[in-house]
């Protein structure tokens, strides 16, 4: 009976065993499924078409993972709404002071300070912008404290610009009637509104330098150039390459959106690229962040993770060192077993050593004719004796040897013993006493 009981008992632990592991399978191998947010900016925007370009996708790879793409003001509104949890995902420009729940997966372009004129507005440099009317993208947008922080590196008195905030289309309208003397963003190369306005009217880009300044008071602008022709062949415009100022736009995500989903997105931006370019250029230039020289913002776990997927673990990092650490212990290892061996071998030489002193004295004593000669040998079997004594509380000696030593020393004492008891008696008294001695060991036969 207790068998049985014991048989059901290990029946039942092997069926909860596997149902644990087949429910941790199903959870581990579920596929994806979240909604997330991405905020991106103005409708028909770039950063608009680049987060439509990764929800589609994304969408595609991994239909559990669903994105929908919010428009917004920008990059300052894209900051905010992701800090109020109304957004998961957001495309940044990297000037935009994050809050402390927000990470980074991936650098997606550059996004270029574009400065455009009216041909017959008579404006050269920046400085001409003072008395003028300039269209600025929306207040919530990072372009928009992009263009103030410009101003004020260059000098140029706020309360002598007419700026007027406006979102795209109608600032290209404003130009293009003439309501507006200059247009200033920021966007990605070969912008296609700034292509299309080329078309309409006499415009002029404005060269924008001091790049490696403007870098030293904010580390996210660096210095950039517009190619010649980039938004007409011929004839070309920009007439000659042209300096400007670049900082990068970026795609983070709240802290908390789960690390999986994170690097699953990841994936998608580096292993669908192609894909991602075919629906906007601009995908072409996705890169993966500087890890080693430093982020402005902390990577997201999830995306860490998909950077790191190749690199060696710690165990292969330090292979050879584990591979040094090994031999050296295999080498004093060999060391420690032949130390050893010589030790037993020297232990063993010296209780041979022993072994030989006694039998040369035991044959001394056999010799000996007098009980003066056998005195001497008492002493140099006492002397022996504390020599071994000490040889083992040195450890010179072990205790396979020191039982060697004891027996051969008893036999020798026994031997010189028994000479002087026949020097002292004469040899037929000392036979007699010896098997008188030996008699009286063997035990008594008791009667039948």
């Amino acid at each position: 009976m207790a068998r049985d009981i014991k048989f059901w008992v290990l029946v039942g632990f092997v069926f909860l065993a596997a149902v644990a592991g087949a429910g941790a399978y199903l959870i581990l191998s579920a596929p994806l499924s979240i909604k997330l947010r991405l905020g991106a900016d103005q409708t028909n925007s770039e950063p608009y078409e680049m987060a439509s370009a990764i929800a589609h996708v994304v969408g595609r790879g991994h239909p559990g993972i669903r994105i929908e793409v919010k428009s917004t003001g920008g990059s300052s509104e894209n900051i905010s709404l992701l800090a109020q949890g109304k957004l998961d995902l957001a495309l940044v420009q990297a000037d935009v002071i994050s809050r402390g729940d927000i990470s980074l997966l991936a650098v997606l372009y550059p996004d270029l300070f574009q400065l455009l004129v009216r041909e017959d507005s008579g404006i050269s440099t920046l400085k001409d912008l003072e008395g003028r009317r300039i269209a600025l993208p929306p207040v919530t947008s990072g372009q928009y404290r992009a263009f103030w922080f410009l101003a004020n590196h260059f000098g140029l008195a706020p309360e002598r610009i007419n700026a007027i905030p406006m979102r795209t289309r109608t600032a290209d309208e404003a130009i293009v009637d003439g309501e507006v003397d200059a247009v200033f963003r920021v966007v990605g190369p070969r912008n296609t509104a700034i292509r299309i306005l080329y078309g309409r009217t006499k415009l002029k880009l404005i060269p924008i330098d001091q790049g490696a300044a403007l870098n030293l008071r904010r580390p996210a602008f660096t210095r950039a150039v517009i190619p010649k022709g980039a938004y007409r062949g011929d004839p070309p415009a920009p007439p000659n390459d042209l300096p400007t100022v670049a900082v990068d736009r970026m795609l983070v995500a709240r802290d908390d959106v789960p690390e999986d989903v994170i690097r699953a997105i990841t994936r998608v931006l580096f292993e669908k690229r192609r894909e991602l370019a075919l629906r906007t250029p601009l995908a072409a230039n996705i890169r993966q962040p500087e890890l080693k020289q430093g982020t402005m913002l902390p990577v997201h776990r999830g995306a860490l993770s998909y950077y790191d997927r190749e690199k060696p673990s710690l165990l292969e990092e330090k292979a050879e060192f584990l591979a040094l650490i090994l031999s050296a212990i295999v080498v004093l290892g060999s060391l420690g077993v032949a130390f050893a061996r010589r030790l037993n071998e020297s232990k063993k030489g010296r209780i041979e050593d022993y072994a030989g002193q006694l039998l040369d004295l035991e044959k001394s004593a056999q010799d000996a004719k007098t009980i003066p000669d056998l005195d001497v040998c008492k002493k140099r079997l006492t002397a022996i004796l504390s020599e071994a004594v000490e040889d083992m509380r040195a450890q010179r000696i072990n205790a396979e040897g020191l039982q060697l030593f004891s027996f051969v020393w008893e036999s020798v004492n026994y031997t010189i013993n028994d000479h002087e008891e026949q020097l002292r008696l004469g040899p037929g008294k000392a036979k007699n006493t010896r098997s008188g001695r030996a008699r009286q060991r063997q035990p008594a036969k008791h009667a039948t």
